[in-house]
């Protein structure tokens, strides 16, 4: 035994270090990965300001008491609530909480979820089918520019991914394993990801169901009752927060903000549910009657910023809007784009993309080829087409009569696939960003895909050798097509790499077909790689170097490098991109004139008075909430707090309904003082006037 252990350990201490760096490169290659992603989502991160301050204020508030925090209250006072539900923005505010409150604190955790998304797909996809397999799912859900842009924001769309992805894990687990335990750790998982997104998080049920069912080692009985617990288990945790929120009597929590009838359920299934796929958003494109109205100083370009007025807050964001409020339809975006969306440039207040866009959204028309339009294939779509093509290569007959495990992670990643872009195909209303849902899908299609591929090119196995040579055609070719049609500038760029490394890779696989070599083969794998991937990181590199004038409503495109004003800007973001001292006057008139325990301000909608809790973390409050349609105070609550002192000074405008009720601004413009504009040196707000008013031992109520 001496004898042999001797030359063990000869051969364990003599391998050569280019053999341990063989055995280390997937593991370095993961980490150079991760790295870049997070390079990419978090890179210059402090251009981005607050990022969308809808949400900065949310933080800000939630900060102040810890009422306020459970119930994501938007302002100070505990007035009105997030129109969101509550774990991403609890992780941003425990971020501001470690950190400090800024920008970047509030940001970082989206970057964080961006990259870790991207190693959880190389754990989802490598131990199946192989280092190779997980580490071209990694890159290319890393190199998404949807991905991007959402890790850069705000929102908490990262975080809801980062969940799922976890669930598929613990659903991997369930199958390998066959312990119920890891299924209903997958439900729960899905129940974090419903307190993040909402129904947003139910839209991999159809890939957990059809992988569970199919490729479970239990007696199908047996599966249907998991299932069905399971389902308890995520409507337990899904809805935990809602039952809290809504058995708390009215008075003694914040009005639940994009709601019709102050209830979360109605929240959940109403503003973030079916207004989503039918459109409407809760009056967001309803107009008329009197209100108020001010907009906040953020509007200007966040890729311009020169530090604060008076020396506060350096990096402002640009503001986040609703889109349109005064009623305007969208415009026909069908201008002769060979895409049918809109050209880049020619935005006008924001719509385009075809009849029917949602407002101040550019999301194309709904079909069967919304995602090939022009305003949206650079979002998520460059692969689209290769995937299709690794479906086909992965496709065979199964040998048995049930799904073996393999198989049936293929399915859960093509059926995610189909329900997400079912859904981004026919919605009516939603934002680009949200396409980051689409990444996992194409991701993991891709990188099973991707390998199999090649694999079956080198080996010459009878049609689906052709596979590999066709993807290359179809898929850098459209994306060559769409680079020329999109962008003129990137004709003499980024058009040349896509053509020249798609031709060269066409090239050696002919060379290949005609004489077989192995490294013929892989470096036409690479030039594919390099010709498919080119667009979509030029992209993303577009969202990491150039900032979105319009923060609500992010994208990632080459137009942003240009100073002109980007399609989807919203009315008050447009005045105040060359307004901001106006909005900081008023501000410093506000703060100047603030007594302890009353509002600083009576705002209609968030956006006008987001901007003041940022900068001051004083009760500026929105009677509309986001909208400006909520009822969050009635007459007879605004007339007590006029009289307790709360409420002084008001700003109403000749536009849009005050919180849904013209009774207030009657009550407002009858009983209160109208400020002098010379005072706090405004009065006007884009198309709008505005007037501020103020209650006091001079005014008659």
């Amino acid at each position: 035994m001496e004898e042999q252990s001797v030359p063990k350990k000869r051969t364990a201490r003599t391998r050569s270090g280019n053999e341990r760096f063989r055995e280390k490169l997937p593991l370095l290659a993961l980490c150079g990965i991760a790295l870049l992603s997070f390079c990419l989502n978090f890179y210059g991160i402090g251009r981005l300001g607050y990022g969308n301050a809808y949400y900065a204020a949310a933080i800000r508030s939630m900060t102040q008491s810890w009422h306020n925090f459970f119930y994501i209250s938007f302002d100070p006072a505990g007035l009105v609530s997030v129109d969101k539900p509550p774990v991403g923005l609890w992780v941003q505010a425990l971020f501001v909480m470690v950190f400090g409150y800024h920008g970047w604190a509030m940001l970082l955790p989206q970057a964080l979820a961006g990259a870790a998304s991207s190693v959880m797909m190389y754990v989802l996809t490598a131990k199946r089918f192989g280092r190779p397999a997980g580490l071209t799912a990694s890159l290319v859900f890393a190199l998404t520019p949807a991905v991007v842009v959402s890790s850069r924001n705000n929102t908490m769309d990262m975080q809801l991914i980062l969940v799922l992805l976890v669930a598929a894990w613990f659903l991997f687990r369930a199958v390998d394993t066959g312990r119920l335990r890891d299924l209903f750790f997958c439900a729960a998982m899905i129940g974090l990801g419903f307190n993040i997104k909402m129904l947003q998080a139910y839209m991999i049920l159809p890939s957990v169901g059809v992988f569970y069912l199919l490729c479970s080692k239990q007696k199908m009985s047996k599966r249907l009752l998991a299932c069905l617990a399971s389902l308890a288990i995520l409507g337990g945790v899904s809805f935990a927060w809602t039952a809290a929120v809504d058995l708390t009597p009215a008075s003694g929590r914040p009005y639940v903000g994009s709601s019709t009838n102050n209830t979360e359920w109605q929240l959940i299934f109403g503003h973030n549910g079916m207004e989503r796929v039918s459109g409407g958003m809760g009056g967001m494109a309803r107009g008329g009657g009197r209100g108020f109205s001010f907009g906040n100083r953020n509007g200007t370009d966040g890729s311009r910023n020169r530090g604060g007025q008076n020396g506060r807050n350096n990096n402002m964001p640009g503001a986040g809007g609703q889109g349109n409020l005064n009623g305007t339809p969208p415009a026909d975006g069908n201008n002769g784009s060979p895409f049918g969306g809109q050209t880049p440039g020619n935005g006008g207040d924001g719509f385009g993309g075809g009849r029917g866009t949602a407002v101040g959204n550019d999301i194309g028309t709904a079909g069967p080829f919304r995602l090939w339009q022009q305003s949206m294939y650079g979002q998520a779509s460059w692969l689209l087409i290769p995937a299709l093509f690794c479906i086909l290569a992965c496709l065979h007959r199964p040998k048995g009569k049930k799904l073996t495990p393999k198989q049936g992670v293929l399915l859960f990643w093509i059926v995610w696939l189909a329900a997400v872009g079912g859904f981004f195909s026919f919605a009516a209303f939603y934002h680009r960003y949200y396409l980051c849902m689409l990444a996992p899908g194409i991701a993991g299609v891709a990188g099973i895909g991707f390998p199999e591929m090649l694999r079956e090119f080198r080996e010459r196995r009878g049609w689906r050798q052709w596979l590999m040579p066709l993807c290359t055609l179809f898929g850098a070719g459209f994306s060559a097509w769409y680079v020329w049609t999109y962008y003129e500038a990137l004709r003499a760029t980024l058009f040349p790499v896509i053509a020249v490394a798609g031709a060269a890779a066409l090239a050696l696989m002919a060379a290949h077909l005609l004489r077989p070599k192995r490294a013929l083969a892989f470096a036409a794998a690479g030039l594919m790689g390099v010709s498919l991937l080119a667009g979509s990181f030029y992209w993303s590199l577009t969202a990491t170097l150039y900032v979105c004038e319009n923060v609500t409503m992010p994208y990632a495109g080459p137009e942003l490098a240009e100073t002109a004003k980007t399609p989807g800007m919203t009315a008050n973001q447009g005045a105040f991109t060359g307004n901001d001292s106006a909005t900081q006057k008023l501000e410093d008139y506000l703060v100047k004139h603030y007594k302890t325990g009353s509002y600083l301000v009576v705002g209609q909608r968030a956006n006008d008075v987001a901007q003041f809790i940022v900068d001051t973390g004083l009760p500026a409050v929105a009677s509309g909430g986001f909208l400006g349609t909520d009822n969050a105070l009635t007459l007879a609550r605004f007339k007590q707090l006029v009289q307790e002192g709360k409420i002084t000074y008001v700003m109403v405008s000749s536009g849009g309904g005050m919180g849904g009720s013209s009774e207030l601004v009657s009550y407002v413009e009858e009983n209160a003082v109208k400020v002098d504009a010379s005072e706090y040196g405004g009065g006007t707000n884009g198309q709008t006037s505005m007037t501020l008013y103020r209650f006091g031992a001079d005014s008659a109520g």
